[in-house]
């Protein structure tokens, strides 16, 4: 019983939190994240980004894996806006925001933000900015209805 219970919290930590429809996920910086140059490679930034939108889909009780195995429906990115205004560097914790932009029957557009913090200080600007089209297909890669699925308040049109 206690099991249950701690994995339970474990898994809330590990997922983020949601307050007044935005997503709050923190990760750190590891070595194998920065480049020669010390700095987070560009390219890892979207898997921050990736990161946090699967701990979100987690925290809202959407299993991707079942919903492929039993549906034959995943997730896609469409198209990717990217802006880095300040790289990250080893060892700092980023926090990753993420809300919704826009919401269609065929797909949603999230906007995910990421800010430095330290101290219990989070920066007031966001270090990079990432907006990012997702849509659902299934097995024959057709687009299909994202909204039945994404059936939650924070994907709903603000």
């Amino acid at each position: 019983m206690k099991t249950y219970s701690l994995k339970s919290e474990i898994e809330n930590m590990i997922n983020g939190e949601i307050i007044n429809n935005t997503h709050y996920y923190f990760t750190r910086i590891f070595y194998e994240d920065t480049d020669t140059a010390g700095i987070v490679y560009h390219a890892n930034y979207l898997k921050y980004f990736e990161r946090a939108r699967t701990s979100l889909l987690n925290l809202i009780k959407i299993d991707q894996k079942l919903l492929l195995e039993k549906k034959n429906l995943g997730f896609v990115v469409r198209d990717v806006n990217l802006k880095i205004n300040k790289s990250f560097q080893l060892n700092q914790i980023l926090l990753v925001k993420t809300c919704l932009k826009s919401a269609k029957k065929s797909c949603i557009v999230l906007k995910q933000e990421a800010y430095e913090t330290s101290e219990k200080i989070i920066s007031k600007a966001p270090n990079v900015v990432c907006e990012i089209q997702i849509v659902m297909i299934n097995d024959k890669n057709k687009v299909k209805n994202i909204s039945k699925i994404l059936d939650h308040p924070i994907f709903k049109k603000m």
